[in-house]
């Protein structure tokens, strides 16, 4: 799918959160990771922390002239945390469906307010991946002429966000993976810069609340489990 969005706005700034380091979300999980390790607990979370924590680790690793490697890479970590396999399909859980599922998840079993304070800077700054006209069309919300200057609204609520935004940036990391832009290309480097932006604030956030207090639930069966 080739993503070329047609906005010429300017790209927002990062949030001022400050989000926590791979580094440092790596040392606040060990002592669980190594406790339920020992008792054979809650091992499908742990398989998914850990492979989300190389990819942020290799992600931040990037100098400013690799988005587009930067951004791949945060999706793999995410996607590390939110991919899920289903057995009815006998292949992983459609991408949209995956990420609403995940998007509900991670709010309920957020405790102490993470979410929401990276979701509202997040609606300051990334407005406008709800406003790119060819994003738009791409997801199927404009069908007719009488529809294609109406701009869709932005969900109120903090799930339907959320999973609307990580559509929004999958779309973009698709066009990479497919080889549908050129590396560092100008025509989608506002699609790029503003998924970066997003998920640079959302995989920390993730992981914070997964190794905290989400690490307890089923968050659906791994698409590759490791190998005996």
């Amino acid at each position: 799918m080739n993503i070329e969005p047609h906005s010429t706005a300017s790209v927002p700034a990062p949030t001022e959160l400050a989000p926590l380091r791979a580094e440092v979300l790596r040392s606040l999980w060990k002592l669980r990771r190594d406790s339920y390790a020992q008792a054979h607990l809650y091992e499908d979370a742990r398989i998914r922390v850990h492979r989300s924590l190389t990819w942020l680790a290799m992600s931040e690793s990037r100098s400013p002239n690799e988005s587009d490697t930067k951004l791949i890479e945060l999706w793999a970590s995410a996607g590390a945390l939110f991919g899920r396999w289903s057995a009815m399909l006998g292949a992983p859980l459609a991408q949209r469906e995956a990420t609403a599922s995940f998007a509900r998840q991670v709010i309920q079993w957020d405790r102490d307010g993470i979410m929401p304070k990276v979701l509202g800077a997040l609606r300051v700054s990334v407005p406008m991946m709800w406003n790119d006209p060819y994003l738009t069309q791409a997801l199927g919300m404009v069908t007719t002429n009488a529809l294609a200057n109406r701009k869709p609204e932005i969900p109120a609520d903090d799930a339907g966000f959320l999973a609307g935004l990580l559509e929004r940036i999958g779309l973009t990391v698709h066009q990479l993976t497919l080889g549908a832009a050129s590396y560092g290309g100008n025509q989608n480097r506002i699609a790029v810069e503003r998924s970066l932006v997003a998920l640079s604030e959302l995989v920390p956030a993730f992981l914070h609340v997964i190794t905290e207090h989400g690490y307890v639930d089923d968050w659906g069966p791994l698409c590759s489990p490791p190998r005996e």
